[in-house]
């Protein structure tokens, strides 16, 4: 079963990183590491950074038709930073890949199963 796992950080720490900085490179090493172990498993399906928060716009449904407005939809204190999605065996496999991102990066992971369909029962 697919499943995305969503990383998000602090919105504080996002401004404040250091591309030039040791832990930095540490991270991006981790993820090109589990990237690769990933592919070779044939568990990655596809995985992506996300660009800076400053550079989101959000679209609404209003009254008078949809409306774009620059900047998160919120005051947030987390924002989306990344995304993967993962075709793995078992729920415990996801959450095992997920734990080791938490564990190397130090975001919030949210692990969602991706269906394959609309419930059986519609």
């Amino acid at each position: 079963m697919k499943y995305i796992l969503l990383a998000y950080t602090n919105t504080a720490d996002w401004a404040s990183v250091d591309y030039s900085s040791p832990e930095f490179a540490a991270m991006c090493k981790f993820y090109e590491e589990l990237g690769a172990e990933l592919t070779e498993s044939g568990e990655l399906v596809t995985t992506m950074g996300l660009a800076d928060p400053s550079l989101t716009w959000t679209v609404r449904k209003t009254a008078s038709g949809p409306v774009a407005s620059d900047g998160p939809y919120a005051e947030v204190k987390e924002v989306l930073a990344s995304f993967s999605v993962v075709d793995v065996d078992s729920h415990d496999r996801a959450m095992a890949i997920a734990a080791r991102v938490a564990d190397n990066i130090g975001d919030t992971i949210e692990v969602r199963p991706l269906p394959d369909g609309p419930p059986a029962d519609l």
